[in-house]
């Protein structure tokens, strides 16, 4: 189940403990491979600015211009999908908690 998949069905709800567990096992997947996407960039990255540095007046225009590389818009990318994918597995261990208290009587 790719990205997009996951936000629909814990939009619509109604999903069980098994179902969401399933979801942050699939999701951890997805994180794993991202990381290990951005982990190539961020090798890259150091020749990249440095050469983009001797060019430039500052370290911030540096930054600027190495978010225009093709690396550098991916590295942006890889890093907002990671906090999304973070951001779904908190919200799915909360739900799974919710549903564990539920069925112990405890909510």
């Amino acid at each position: 189940m790719n990205l997009p998949e996951i936000i629909t069905k814990l939009q619509e709800g109604g999903l069980s403990p098994g179902d969401l567990a399933e979801m942050k096992s699939q999701l951890a997947g997805h994180y794993a491979f991202y990381a290990g996407q951005w982990e190539e960039i961020l090798k890259r990255k150091a020749a990249q600015w440095i050469k983009l540095r001797e060019f430039t007046k500052s370290d911030n225009s540096a930054d600027r211009q190495y978010e225009l590389t093709e690396d550098g818009k991916a590295e942006i990318i890889y890093r907002l999908k990671l906090k999304v994918i973070e951001k779904l597995m908190s919200g799915i261990s909360t739900r799974i908690r919710v549903a564990e208290g539920e069925s112990k009587s405890q909510w």
